[in-house]
């Protein structure tokens, strides 16, 4: 078994998240093929949010096609996101 497969069974979602926030799309992809949620909090918050945060467009095109929602309002109240993110996500919800 897979150190990504042992992560996920044991509930481990740090570098699920470090792989979003460090740019390692390819580790995000093999997370969410072997079932790490895109939708469950992961260390306080959601997968999304660390990808936005960190400017991660790959990562959050990969969230979303795994089941992430993006709600334009939460982003632009709830969450302290850049303006260039949200600008680019803003595009992506129209």
């Amino acid at each position: 078994m897979s150190r990504i497969q042992n992560n996920i069974k044991q509930g481990y979602t740090r570098d699920f998240i470090r792989a979003i926030c460090n740019g390692d799309n390819d580790a995000v992809l093999e997370y969410l093929q072997n079932g790490m949620s895109a939708t469950k909090e992961a260390m306080g918050t959601l997968p999304i949010i660390y990808a936005i945060n960190h400017n991660n467009f790959g990562a959050i095109l990969l969230l979303i096609k795994y089941g992430a929602i993006l709600e334009k309002d939460y982003l632009e109240y709830e969450v302290k996101s850049n303006k260039e993110a949200l600008e680019f996500l803003t595009i992506l919800l129209k």
